[in-house]
């Protein structure tokens, strides 16, 4: 099955969306798509990821409108006629087309104090409740 793709290619200064046509396999998720992208059309395409399991967030782009993680939207999600349209996500400066500048996480993540639990107690380990979360 192919599916049509538009994805924003540029910078912080000037940029347009562009058509993609792929062919899709089965289990396929838009992060994967993107990278048949890269290998068919667009070896130039930046993107950015890591895990690819839906835990480091690097992935994070807007898909049809709405933040998401490329490596955990799966394509079976979207009508077989839907467009995907992916573009980097707006809250963020766009450094190149999916990739922005995330450098503003690191430095709030700076500021939160490292976790130490208590002191044990009777000798028993600190036990930590989902309310205490």
């Amino acid at each position: 099955m192919e599916r049509n793709f538009i994805i924003w290619r540029g910078n912080s200064k000037k940029g347009e969306f562009k058509n993609y046509t792929i062919k899709l396999e089965p289990g396929m998720v838009v992060l994967d798509a993107i990278h048949r992208i890269q290998v068919e059309h667009a070896n130039d395409l930046a993107v950015r990821w890591n895990c690819k399991a839906g835990k480091c967030g690097s992935c994070s782009v807007e898909i049809n409108g709405r933040p998401k993680l490329a490596c955990m939207t799966r394509m079976n999600e979207f009508t077989p006629d839907e467009v995907v349209t992916v573009q980097p996500l707006k809250t963020f400066p766009v450094i190149k087309d999916l990739v922005t500048d995330v450098s503003w996480n690191y430095e709030q993540n700076k500021m939160i104090p490292p976790f130490k639990p208590r002191e044990k107690k009777n000798g028993k380990d600190h036990v930590m409740y989902q309310r205490d979360v």
